[in-house]
C-alpha cells in the first residue's frame, strides 16, 4: 500500500463507518482539544455560571427565562432549540449539550465555544447573548437565532438548473458576493487570534434581506501568539481538507482558513466540494495526493490562479491572509478584463526573467516582450493607482529591460529605463538602481574611450536612439489610449 493508502486508511479508521464526507467531524471526548490558552477562557471554564430557569412550551409558567419551541438542528454532542427569551420576549437559538452526553468535559468544550464566539462581534458572526446553566447544573448557551437558507442549497439549486454547465456570470457575482462577505468575517476572526477550522458553504446562512452569516463555530480554536495551534487529530470536514489538517501532527494557522476559503471557492465554480470519492477514505487520499484540484478551463483564468493559490498543498505558497485573497477577487469583479491582461503581464514577465540569462537571446523577441509587458503593467497602475502589487511588477520589469539594453550596449534605452525605474521605486537606498547606474556609466565611458572620431559617432547614434525610442514609446501610448476609449465605449 502506498504512503498516501496508508494514510487514508489510518484517518479513516479514526471516523465512523457510516459518516459522510460532507459532515464535520468532531470526537465526542475532549481529548482532541489542547488546554485553553488565554486567561480569559481558564477563567470561564471555573466560574459559576448563572441559573436560567428553561420550560417546554406547553405549560410554562411565566417565571421561566426561555421557553423552548422546537429543535432546528443536532449534532453529534449538542443539539439547537428554538426557543423565546421572556424578558424581551424575541427568538433566540438555545445550544445544549444532548442528554447522553452530558459530563464535565462536554460542559467544557460548550464553554469554550461561547467564550470563542463572545470575542467576535462581526455582522456576519452570530452574537452569544448568555451563556448560563441550568437548575440541573447543565450548561447552555443563548445565541440570535439565524433564519434563512443553507448557501450550499442555494448552490445546489444553482447548478441544478445547469445541468453540468458553469454558472453565468450574474450567478458568478452574487455567489462570490457572499464569499467575500464570509472572508471577511473569517479575516475579523482571524485578528482576533481565532481560525475557524471548518468553512464551508453548509456553515454559511444566508437570510432573505441579505445577511450572511458564518456559523457553527464549535470546532474554532485560539492561536497562541506566535506559532501554530498544534491539534491532536484531525477535525473537520474530510472534502474541505488543508493537508496539513490531515497529517499525524497537524499545525494550523490561518492559512488553513485560507485553504478551506479556497475550498469554497472550488465549490462555488463547480458545485461540489474539491476532495471527491466512493468512501471516506478515497476522499482523505484524494486530499493527500491532489490538494490542488484539477479546474475548468471554462474558468475565469483570474479566479483559477486566485484558488489555486489559495489551496497550495505548502501553506507558504498559500496568500498569507484571508484579507489579501479577498483584494484579488474583488479586483476580478471589479476590473474583469484586466485581471486578465494582469495574468498575460505573469507569464510575460516570467519569461523575461527566464531569457535574461539565456546566452542565445533573440534581442528583438525580448524587446517586444519586454516593451508589451510593460505597457500592460502601465495600463494596469493607470487603472488601479497604488496597488503595490502592479507597481512592484513593473518596477521588475523596467529593471529587466535596462539590463537587457545594457547588454546589447544600447545606452541610451538603458538611461532612459532606469530614470523610468527610479520615478517609480526611488533613488535613496535603492541598490538595484545605483547598481544598473554604474553600469551604465562603466559602459558610457569604455566606449567614448575609443577616440573622437568614434566617440562623436556614438553621440550621434545615442542622441538618434534616443529620439526613436521616445516615438516608439508615444506611438504605443497613443494605440493603448485608442483602446481603452474603444473598450469604455
Amino acid at each position: 500500500m502506498s504512503d498516501v493508502g496508508a494514510e487514508g486508511k489510518r484517518l479513516a479508521s479514526a471516523l465512523p463507518a457510516d459518516m459522510l464526507p460532507t459532515q464535520t467531524w468532531r470526537p465526542l471526548d475532549s481529548n482532541w482539544m489542547v488546554s485553553p490558552i488565554s486567561s480569559g477562557a481558564v477563567e470561564l471554564e471555573e466560574r459559576k455560571l448563572p441559573e436560567v430557569l428553561v420550560a417546554d412550551g406547553e405549560g410554562h409558567t411565566s417565571d421561566v427565562d426561555l421557553v423552548i419551541e422546537r429543535t432546528i438542528g443536532s449534532g453529534g454532542l449538542g443539539v439547537v432549540d428554538a426557543a423565546v427569551q421572556s424578558c424581551l420576549q424575541r427568538k433566540v437559538a438555545v445550544k445544549r449539550v444532548r442528554p447522553e452526553r452530558r459530563s464535565a468535559s462536554a460542559n467544557t468544550r460548550l464553554r469554550r465555544e461561547a467564550y470563542l464566539m463572545g470575542q467576535l462581534e462581526h455582522p456576519a458572526i452570530p452574537p452569544v447573548h448568555l451563556l448560563g446553566s441550568t437548575q440541573e447544573g447543565n450548561d447552555l448557551l443563548v445565541m440570535k437565532q439565524v433564519t434563512g437558507v443553507e448557501w450550499g442549497d442555494l448552490l445546489d439549486e444553482e447548478f441544478a438548473r445547469l445541468d453540468g454547465g458553469q454558472l453565468d456570470a450574474t450567478a458568478m457575482r452574487k455567489h462570490l458576493a457572499i464569499l467575500i462577505r464570509i472572508g471577511e468575517a473569517l479575516g475579523f476572526a482571524h485578528s482576533r487570534g481565532i481560525i475557524h477550522r471548518d468553512v464551508k458553504p453548509e456553515n454559511v446562512v444566508v437570510g432573505e434581506y441579505g445577511e450572511m452569516y458564518l456559523i457553527d463555530w464549535g470546532i474554532a480554536c485560539e492561536l497562541p501568539e506566535e506559532g501554530a495551534f498544534e491539534a491532536r487529530c484531525f477535525v473537520g470536514t474530510p472534502c474541505y481538507a488543508a493537508p496539513e489538517m490531515l497529517s499525524r501532527d497537524p499545525k494550523l494557522d490561518v492559512r488553513s482558513d485560507v485553504y478551506l476559503l479556497g475550498a469554497t471557492l472550488y465549490h462555488v465554480m463547480t458545485g461540489h466540494p474539491p476532495h471527491m470519492g466512493d468512501s471516506i477514505q478515497a476522499v482523505f487520499e484524494m486530499a493527500l495526493q491532489y490538494p490542488v484540484p484539477p479546474m475548468s478551463d471554462a474558468w475565469p483564468a483570474p479566479l483559477k490562479q486566485i484558488c489555486a493559490r489559495a489551496m497550495a498543498a505548502d501553506p507558504d505558497d498559500r496568500y498569507s491572509s484571508v484579507i489579501s485573497m479577498l483584494e484579488d477577487i474583488r479586483y476580478f469583479l471589479e476590473y474583469g478584463e484586466l485581471s486578465d491582461l494582469e495574468l498575460q503581464c505573469d507569464q510575460e514577465l516570467e519569461e523575461l526573467e527566464s531569457q535574461i540569462v539565456n546566452e542565445h537571446l533573440n534581442a528583438e523577441v525580448y524587446e517586444t516582450i519586454g516593451t508589451r509587458c510593460r505597457f500592460g503593467l502601465e495600463r494596469l497602475q493607470q487603472a488601479w493607482p497604488g496597488n503595490e502589487r502592479i507597481l512592484k511588477k513593473l518596477e521588475r520589469c523596467l529593471l529587466l529591460l535596462c539590463q537587457s539594453a545594457i547588454s546589447r550596449k544600447r545606452i541610451a534605452a538603458a538611461r532612459v529605463l532606469l530614470h523610468q525605474y527610479i520615478e517609480l521605486a526611488g533613488w535613496e537606498g535603492n541598490t538595484a538602481a545605483h547598481r544598473m547606474k554604474d553600469r551604465i556609466d562603466g559602459l558610457a565611458d569604455q566606449m567614448t574611450s575609443r577616440g573622437d572620431e568614434l566617440s562623436m559617432n556614438i553621440q550621434v547614434r545615442l542622441v538618434e536612439e534616443l529620439a526613436s525610442q521616445k516615438r516608439a514609446y508615444d506611438e504605443l501610448l497613443v494605440v493603448y489610449r485608442e483602446l481603452d476609449r474603444d473598450s469604455g465605449d
